[in-house]
């Protein structure tokens, strides 16, 4: 006996069964469609990159401990992109004397990390990137704040259930160095430190501090920055702060995109949290995470932020952008926690199409006839090919929730006319060939 191999994917993959996709691409087209509302244009790149500008650009850890590294030849390292935005910025280094700016991208690349699968997150997954680059006003945060509140609300979602919290790495940067005194090799510990603060228990987050600093002034000023929701409450907890600080590019940035929060209509999906610095090194002035607000999950299900320099590995070009990315399957979790999917959206809908029912296989020629007719006025419609007992095929039309049979049989081929069902008031009548589409649509019209 041959061997028979296993019938599941590789650890942390999944295959995609029509069921899967009818919900993917129900969440995929309704982004696609925001971003589009805000004339965003869709771009992707190769899935294999060269490894080197990863290197340059993400993290250690993304690279070294989390990403799938391909070696086909001695000297030549591949990685399986573990995220877009480094693709993005060579692109736009290609194009960009060319093209005007700002430039509005989005895309839905396909990803891959190597870690430990658990609940929203695979080894391979779908996620959906927004990235405005070229405009350095904050005005470009604001705009990408107001995408993702339009996709969340479009499916349904309200701010008691998500809130995009929002803080700025130039801002940091002034509480430790003005403030904190922190050397400025140390700071980029200080963002993995709180970039990982919230996947440890309090005993640990302690310890590593202590572990990772001297100074009892660096170790409490970094607690505040875990924990601080209010910016005004946050600054009350230092004493003597110089005007240098309230100067810096970092505090006015904050202040400023605070404002144009308050001034715009989605205050009650943003608010500041100090905590929020995100893990990339690329990130630069303004970042994000937006988090489920809800006792199920209290986690964040995706973020982003300004990069100003991502283009100069690539370029002597000097162009700023901000955008996020958004993993679906965690977006999916979401939507599923709230009910914000449609009820069955993971069967197919048949009732628009025709069914054709066949009596005999003499007919098939005149079927294939009419079911060209119907596809080139773009009318769906499923032949039936057992050519057997017409109640068995009219029953399993029933049962796909099909409106419209048509029974064609040696009769209606010799006198080139078709039999039309109605199977919903189960009244039924033959027609000549060119009354077919004007009569679909008559029903299909008193049906809805």
């Amino acid at each position: 006996m041959s061997k028979k191999f296993s019938r599941n994917p590789i650890k942390g993959m999944d295959d995609y069964f029509p069921s899967d996709m009818r919900v993917f691409n129900y969440i995929n087209d309704k982004l696609r469609n925001i971003a589009e509302l805000y004339c965003y244009e869709e771009y992707d790149a190769p899935i294999l990159e060269a490894i080197e500008i990863f290197e340059a650009k993400t993290s250690d850890e993304l690279v070294n401990e989390q990403s799938f590294i391909v070696e086909k030849k001695e000297g030549e390292r591949l990685i399986l992109r573990p995220e877009i935005t480094p693709q993005l910025a060579r692109m736009v280094a290609k194009i960009s004397q060319e093209k005007k700016k700002p430039i509005r991208w989005y895309s839905n690349p396909r990803l891959y990390r190597y870690e430990q699968p658990q609940r929203g997150r695979k080894r391979e997954f779908y996620q959906f990137n927004v990235d405005i680059l070229g405009e350095d006003t904050l005005y470009a945060e604001l705009e990408i704040l107001q995408i993702i509140v339009d996709f969340l609300t479009d499916f349904g979602a309200t701010s008691d259930q998500f809130q995009i919290y929002f803080n700025n790495r130039r801002f940091v940067d002034a509480i430790c160095e003005i403030l904190l005194e922190v050397p400025k090799q140390k700071i980029s510990q200080i963002y993995s430190i709180l970039d990982k603060a919230d996947k440890m228990e309090e005993s640990e987050f302690e310890k590593y501090l202590i572990d990772s600093f001297e100074s009892e002034s660096i170790i409490q000023g970094i607690k505040k920055l875990k924990d601080t929701n209010d910016l005004d409450e946050l600054l009350a907890n230092f004493d003597d702060i110089p005007s240098e600080f309230y100067e810096s590019k970092g505090y006015q940035e904050l202040k400023k995109l605070t404002r144009l929060i308050e001034d715009s209509e989605i205050s009650e999906y943003c608010s500041f949290s100090s905590g929020v610095v995100r893990g990339l090194d690329y990130y630069t002035g303004t970042v994000f995470e937006v988090y489920d607000m809800g006792d199920e999950n209290i986690r964040a299900i995706f973020g982003g932020g300004r990069y100003d320099d991502l283009l100069s590995i690539f370029s002597d070009e000097e162009m700023s952008g901000i955008g996020f990315g958004m993993g679906l399957l965690m977006l999916e979790l979401f939507l599923r926690t709230y009910n914000l999917l449609p009820e069955d959206l993971e069967e197919p809908d048949y009732s628009k199409i025709i069914y054709i029912a066949t009596l005999d296989e003499e007919v098939a020629p005149y079927v294939f006839k009419i079911s060209n007719i119907l596809r080139d006025q773009n009318i769906s419609c499923l032949i039936d090919y057992r050519f057997e007992n017409l109640g068995n095929q009219l029953s399993k039309a029933n049962d796909l929730g099909v409106m419209i049979t048509l029974i064609i049989g040696p009769k209606e081929m010799k006198e080139k006319r078709i039999t039309i069902k109605n199977m919903v008031s189960e009244e039924q009548k033959t027609i000549e060939t060119e009354e077919l589409i004007q009569q679909i649509n008559q029903i299909l019209s008193k049906l809805s």
